[in-house]
């Protein structure tokens, strides 16, 4: 249970700061009484699929995408087969789904962690999906890509 706690702990700290060295993490961690090394960090970045980018010239730690082509994760299947459509316009894009599927799928585009995504906000279904001016259109391909697959 401490195991999980601390990974949540982890996911929540990558999302809040630029953290791109695991030390950073052992840091934050230890900080806050989890009592880690770098070793365990290290097992759970692995754990969790984490993977290092580059943003704004530094590298942080993000949680993956999770490819919708593995039927194996219910978000993946929850993703294609609820999804009709994806439509950038201007530095929004679009999503039509089924009736009632729009929540679920936003919640999943919220896990992806997409650089460049502000929010998003659901209806019943559609999804508007808020980007950073110059961005929509390519991660509305990328979405995209998750239909074709």
């Amino acid at each position: 249970m401490a195991c999980d706690n601390r990974r949540l702990r982890i996911l929540e700290l990558i999302k809040k700061y630029s953290i791109g060295r695991q030390e950073e993490l052992v840091a934050y961690l230890n900080a806050e009484g989890y009592n880690v090394t770098q070793a365990t960090v290290s097992r759970d970045i692995n754990e969790l699929k984490l993977k290092k980018i580059r943003d704004n010239g530094a590298f942080r730690y993000v949680q993956t995408i999770r490819d919708p082509g593995d039927q194996s994760d219910k978000t993946s299947v929850i993703f294609k087969q609820t999804v009709h459509s994806v439509t950038a316009n201007g530095n929004l894009i679009i999503i039509k789904t089924l009736a009632g599927s729009a929540n679920a799928v936003c919640a999943i585009i919220d896990n992806f962690n997409i650089d460049g995504v502000l929010g998003s906000v659901a209806g019943d279904d559609c999804i508007f999906v808020a980007t950073e001016m110059g961005k929509a259109e390519s991660i509305s391909d990328h979405f995209k890509s998750y239909l074709s697959i």
